[in-house]
C-alpha cells in the first residue's frame, strides 16, 4: 500500500457470497425490464432494444433505490470477514474500531455507453473527512477487461490531494484530474470474490464496458477509523435514497 497506493486480492470473498448479491441485484434489474428474459439471469444480458441508462436518470434511480432498500446482502457485503480483516490491518485498529461508511455504493454499468465512464479521479474529492480512508472496489461477478472494471495509477497516492479541474459532462462523477503525465495503469481480468483496496489519494478510473450486451455490476465501499473526521454524507445512503 505504501509503495503503490493499492492492494489487490484474488478470492478474498467466497464466490457464492458474491453471486448471491449479484442474483439479488439482477433480479431487480430483470423486474425493471433491463434484462433479456430469454437468457440466464446471472449472465446479466441486456434486453434487446433496451436503451442504456445511468446514474442520475429517473429510470436508473428508481431501480437503484430498490437495490439500496431491498437487498440486505448488498448492504452487508462490505462486512465480509476478509474485507474487514484487510481494512483493520490497513488502519491499524481492531475490527470493532473500523467504521464502514453507511454510504454503500452500487454500480450497474450498461454497454454502449462509453461517454458515461467515470474519469480518473481521487476518492477524497468526493469522500472528504479523514485522508486515512480506504476504498474497496469489488465486482459482483466475473469482470474481464472487456467488461470494464477499475484501473489504478500505481504510486499516484504520493502526489497528495489534487485539484479536480477536468470536467466530463455526462460521465458518472463528472470531475477528474489531468492524466497526461500518467504512463502506467494497472488493471486485471477480475473474478467474483476479488477486491481492490486503495488509498483516498490514489488516482483511478473506470474502464468502459465494451461488451456487446452485458451489464457490469460492482460495488464501492469505504473504511476508516472510528472517531476520525467524517463527511456527514458518508453516514447516509447513496444519493439519500
Amino acid at each position: 500500500m505504501d509503495e503503490r497506493g493499492y492492494l489487490f486480492f484474488r478470492g478474498i470473498v467466497p464466490s457464492d457470497e458474491v453471486l448471491a448479491v449479484r442474483q439479488d441485484v439482477l433480479t431487480l434489474c430483470a423486474e425493471a425490464g433491463w434484462l433479456d428474459p430469454a437468457r440466464e439471469l446471472m449472465d446479466g444480458i441486456m434486453a434487446p432494444g433496451m436503451q442504456p441508462t445511468m446514474e442520475g436518470q429517473p429510470e436508473y434511480m428508481a431501480v437503484y433505490r430498490r437495490i439500496l432498500k431491498q437487498t440486505p446482502r448488498f448492504h452487508d457485503f462490505p462486512l465480509q470477514p476478509g474485507l474487514m480483516a484487510v481494512a483493520a490491518g490497513l488502519l491499524g485498529v481492531p475490527q470493532e474500531k473500523v467504521l464502514v461508511h453507511f454510504r454503500r455504493i452500487g454500480r450497474v454499468t450498461f454497454p454502449n455507453l462509453v461517454s458515461a465512464t467515470t474519469p480518473a479521479h481521487q476518492d477524497h474529492f468526493y469522500i472528504r473527512g479523514t485522508v486515512d480512508t480506504y476504498s474497496c472496489w469489488a465486482p459482483l461477478g466475473d469482470c474481464p477487461v472487456e467488461l470494464g472494471g477499475l484501473a489504478i495509477a500505481p504510486g499516484s497516492h504520493r502526489r497528495g490531494f489534487l485539484e479536480h479541474t477536468e470536467k466530463f459532462p455526462g460521465a458518472v462523477g463528472g470531475r477528474g484530474v489531468p492524466t497526461e503525465d500518467i504512463t502506467e495503469w494497472h488493471t486485471a481480468d477480475y473474478r467474483a470474490g476479488d477486491a481492490l483496496f486503495f488509498h483516498a489519494f490514489a488516482i483511478h478510473k473506470a474502464l468502459p464496458n465494451l461488451s456487446p450486451d452485458r451489464l457490469r455490476i460492482s460495488t464501492d465501499n469505504r473504511y476508516q477509523r472510528e472517531g476520525d473526521a467524517i463527511e456527514p454524507g458518508a453516514l447516509r445512503t447513496h444519493f439519500d435514497l
